[in-house]
């Protein structure tokens, strides 16, 4: 079977899981729309609830055009630029996501500073680390019969590997400082209702986006060029 075909199958692929993903995301609006107006838009609008609405939203919309864009065939320049903007807009919402999560850890354990200089200090470089990966990037060159598709070469996905290796180190983080908080009040023979609660959805949220980050990040070393971060929408 000829190069040509070969990328043909694995954009094949790279769609089917694309669509699989944006099914989960639109189902779980809809599903959560009638508890969301109820608890959220009819209550005051506090700053958390005002990230909760800007994370929420910006990926609505952000999925919407960049499933468009999926299936629009364009130059390959126009690809390339639509391919950057896609990798910002998962870096701003994963950045919306550690803030909402920064603000939960900084809540337990009753607004220290230290502990919040402490996420500050770990966000700010792992930050760095994602910005890093969106520039000096090289691709695979291959016109699709349909769509806008970028392959990548070996390089450029160990590098964008790194922004998700950098925000699984980042959640590693914030469930420790939850893990511990929780632990310490136990010993203390407190009853941590809220705690448990909070490292239950801690827990679950944490192997759900571990094993997804963990096979995405797989994907940029180990799939071929049209593969490499084919579940980075599972994984946002």
């Amino acid at each position: 079977m000829s190069e040509n075909a070969f990328s043909t199958e694995e954009i094949l692929l790279h769609n089917y899981l694309h669509m699989i993903a944006m099914s989960f995301v639109y189902w779980d609006h809809f599903v959560t729309l009638d508890a969301e107006i109820e608890y959220l838009w009819k209550q005051p609008k506090t700053p958390s609830a005002r990230l909760f609405f800007l994370n929420r939203y910006l990926a609505f919309c952000g999925n919407i055009c960049v499933t468009v864009l999926v299936f629009t065939t364009i130059s390959v320049t126009s690809c390339r630029h639509y391919n950057l903007v896609r990798q910002v807009l998962l870096i701003i919402s994963q950045i919306i996501v550690c803030i909402l999560l920064t603000m939960r850890i900084y809540a337990i354990y009753a607004c220290s500073l230290r502990i919040l200089c402490c996420m500050v200090a770990s966000a700010i470089v792992l930050l760095g680390v994602s910005c890093w990966s969106l520039f000096g990037q090289k691709h695979v060159d291959f016109t699709p019969v349909s769509g806008c598709h970028i392959g990548l070469d070996r390089d450029t996905a160990i590098r964008i590997a790194s922004a998700w290796e950098a925000l699984f180190i980042y959640d590693t983080i914030i469930f420790s400082f939850t893990l511990f908080k929780t632990y310490k009040e136990r010993r203390n023979h407190i009853t941590p209702d809220i705690l448990s609660l909070i490292l239950r959805d801690g827990a679950i949220y944490f192997a759900v986006m571990a094993f997804a980050n963990l096979f995405n990040i797989l994907t940029f070393y180990l799939a071929p060029p049209f593969l490499r971060g084919s579940l980075s929408s599972f994984a946002s």
